[in-house]
């Protein structure tokens, strides 16, 4: 387990999963004021690192007042459950329509292993979470922590319609989740499975993007500074990868054609070769996995009249 100091108020736990080239890869934040909170918690087979990682940095799980849910993915919320039995005090914040998977995750379980197969068991069993315990996040909606710390809630649709992205107005910190992408080792990738959504990603991120953050944490893994620039950089890399994937149905290329162009187009991706080859291939699949999304949203919306025409 690795423990990163953001700032004297944040730090990072390294969730470090049973799997191999997952290291420096699921990430939950630690928010201090006068209230301890957390963005995100990360699947139920890695709730005993998170509270290994809280011992580490003297905080007891009794002492955690919220818990704020970028989204309800198994990689990010799966081990509320578990967790909400040593965290008495913890009220989840989280979009009111991910509310109904979390108090009965059945349907959720199932959909995590379908998407994700034997990762899925390796994360974990999803448990349910008590109705009681949960606010529903609301667009402009702040929670003080005290000393100066108040977290505003954004709502940054696209990766999945109840996306929410979280804005500590002190330090201006965003807590992107996937909406800015997944950074691993300088190398920038779309999260973007089915059921994504392009039109409302990118209007996500010029929401973002006109709230000026200082600092940019996202869901995977790390945090950066210059967080305009970052996000619109991944802004102009969802409209590249929208114009090759559509090229490419209407060429009727195959996945692996779309990926290889996307590999030597995307300079965002050209640090992939820097990983491990165990963190390549995580990478590997999840860009299949991306390019999927956006097959999936032209399938259903149509491609727009911009991305219509071939790439340059």
């Amino acid at each position: 387990m690795n423990i990163y100091t953001i700032s004297k108020d944040l730090n990072l736990i390294d969730l470090m999963p049973p799997v191999p080239g997952f290291e420096e890869f699921l990430g939950s934040y630690v928010l201090r004021g006068e209230e301890v909170a957390m963005v995100d918690v990360g699947p139920s087979n890695c709730a005993s690192t998170l509270l290994q990682g809280l011992a580490t940095l003297n905080i007891s799980p009794k002492e955690v007042e919220y818990l704020f849910i970028t989204h309800i993915h198994i990689d990010h919320a799966g081990g509320l459950g578990t967790l909400m039995e040593h965290m008495p005090q913890a009220k989840v914040i989280v979009h009111e329509k991910g509310i109904r998977h979390l108090i009965d995750p059945q349907r959720l379980w199932e959909a995590s292993k379908q998407a994700l197969g034997e990762l899925a068991e390796k994360y974990g069993e999803i448990f349910p979470v008590p109705q009681e315990r949960i606010i529903v996040a609301e667009e402009g909606m702040q929670i003080d922590l005290g000393r100066g710390i108040n977290v505003e809630v954004l709502a940054t649709p696209g990766h999945a319609p109840h996306h929410l992205s979280f804005l500590e107005r002190k330090d201006k910190v965003l807590f992107a989740g996937e909406a800015a992408g997944i950074l691993a080792k300088g190398t920038l990738r779309p999260g973007t499975p089915p059921p994504f959504n392009l039109e409302q990603a990118l209007a996500s991120l010029d929401k973002l993007i006109a709230a000026t953050p200082s600092a940019l944490c996202y869901g995977h893994f790390g945090c950066v500074d210059d967080a305009p620039r970052r996000l619109q950089a991944h802004r102009d890399q969802l409209v590249l990868w929208g114009k090759v994937v559509a090229d490419g149905m209407a060429k009727e290329t195959s996945m692996e054609q779309m990926s290889q162009e996307l590999m030597e187009r995307d300079k965002l991706l050209q640090g992939l070769d820097n990983l491990s080859g165990e963190q390549q291939q995580r990478e590997h699949f999840f860009i299949s996995n991306s390019i999927w999304g956006f097959l999936d949203y032209f399938r259903k919306h149509g491609v727009p009249n911009d991305l219509a025409s071939d790439p340059e």
